[in-house]
C-alpha cells in the first residue's frame, strides 16, 4: 500500500534506481510506525493510522499509475520525502500510501493495493536447483548452498517454500500457513531489473 513516485508522479521502481533495495522498512503496529532506513542515514519514521479526511485536507492527494492502472494515494508529507530523496539522491521524491477509497483490483477480482499482479510471490528451492541444472553459467558457482540462495534471491519471492517434486506449486490452488489459507494466483515472471 505503500510506493515512491518521482516529482512527474511516476512510480520509481528498482528497475530505474537500483538503491531502492537498500531501503528497509519496519512497521511497529504498536507504536503506530513505518520506520524506513537506509545505510550511513539516521532512519525517518511516518505514521501507519490516520483519518483519510484529514490527510486529504492536509497533504495532497497524488495519482499515479502502476500497470497501467491509475491509483490514487495519499502524500506522506515532506520530512519522509526529503529523506528519500537523500537516501537516494534522486530530488523530488515522494511517499504515498494507497487511499483507502482506492479499490485497485486484479481482473476484477480481488483487491491487490500496489503490488503488480498478486500480493504474495511464492518460490520453490526444489523448482530453483532444477532451473539452476539448466543454467550452464549458475552450475559453474562453486556453492550450492550459495549458488540456490543467490539465484532464489533473484526472483524476488515473498514465499520460499521447498516442495517433493519440481514445478509442483504450479498445481496448487491455495495455500495454509498457520491458519492462513491463500489462494493461487496465475503465474508471475518477475519484472526485469
Amino acid at each position: 500500500e505503500w510506493m515512491i513516485v518521482r516529482h512527474n508522479k511516476v512510480a520509481l521502481t528498482q528497475k530505474t534506481d537500483t538503491k531502492l533495495c537498500l531501503i528497509t522498512p519496519s512497521i511497529d503496529i504498536d507504536e503506530g510506525w513505518l520506520e524506513l532506513s537506509f545505510p550511513y542515514m539516521e532512519s525517518v519514521k511516518v505514521p501507519l493510522f490516520y483519518q483519510e479526511e484529514e490527510a486529504i485536507i492536509s497533504t495532497s492527494v497524488c495519482q499515479s499509475k502502476v500497470c497501467g492502472d491509475r491509483v490514487e494515494g495519499i502524500d506522506c508529507g515532506d520530512k519522509v520525502a526529503d529523506w528519500l530523496s537523500d537516501a537516494l539522491c534522486t530530488n523530488g521524491l515522494r511517499l504515498i500510501r494507497q487511499s483507502q477509497r482506492d479499490k485497485r483490483k486484479y481482473k476484477n477480482s480481488q483487491s491487490i493495493s500496489l503490488s503488480n499482479q498478486d500480493q504474495f510471490l511464492l518460490i520453490s528451492t526444489t523448482t530453483v536447483n532444477w532451473l539452476i541444472s539448466k543454467v550452464d553459467d549458475w552450475m559453474d558457482r562453486n556453492d550450492r548452498d550459495d549458488r540456490l540462495s543467490d539465484v532464489t534471491d533473484r526472483f524476488r519471492g515473498n514465499l520460499i517454500v521447498d516442495t517433493p517434486e519440481i514445478l509442483e506449486e504450479l498445481e496448487w490452488k491455495s495455500l495454509s500457513i498457520g491458519g492462513v489459507t491463500l489462494k493461487a494466483g496465475e503465474t508471475c515472471t518477475r519484472c526485469q531489473m
